[in-house]
């Protein structure tokens, strides 16, 4: 929790701070949902062998695949919702990039983690979720609020 808090830490003085504080939470959550997924139906097919720790690759494609679907639809409508909250469309748009590279990070991150982990034979049941947690919060509160930095400017 150090890593994604002082990324927020770090934005404080970010232009609309106020008005995306609200949204963190929820890009966290969204994204750690689709990554979660991600985590349990790769450590069901390794369990049943339907693929393996080398499989990384073809992994790695579909779960981008599934990444940039999920963002693209997420992104759309969290965005949206920040307009019709906020009347400020580059808020929106601040909203839904970061909430599509955040689905695209989770996903990807959730679906090779637990093969990566499997390589190193570490058990991917037991340390996937803590590590995708981390990463997903801490990119994406740092996409929210660089994005806000760089259009607020």
């Amino acid at each position: 929790n150090i890593i994604p808090a002082s990324v927020v830490a770090h934005y404080t003085k970010t232009p609309a701070f106020a008005l995306l504080a609200p949204i963190l939470p929820i890009i966290s959550d969204m994204g750690g949902s689709g990554g979660s997924q991600a985590i349990a139906v790769s450590i069901r097919e390794l369990s049943l062998g339907r693929i393996k720790a080398l499989d990384f690759v073809w992994v790695l494609g579909k779960e981008l695949g599934v990444g940039l679907v999920n963002g693209v639809i997420l992104g759309a409508l969290l965005g949206i919702g920040a307009y019709v909250i906020t009347n400020d469309p580059t808020l929106a748009l601040i909203v839904a990039c970061s909430m599509m590279a955040t689905a695209v990070v989770a996903v990807t991150i959730g679906g090779i983690m637990p093969l990566f982990l499997r390589m190193l034979r570490v058990d991917p049941a037991v340390a996937s979720s803590p590590i995708l947690t981390m990463v997903t919060d801490t990119c994406g509160f740092y996409f929210v609020l660089a994005l806000a930095v760089a259009f607020y400017r």
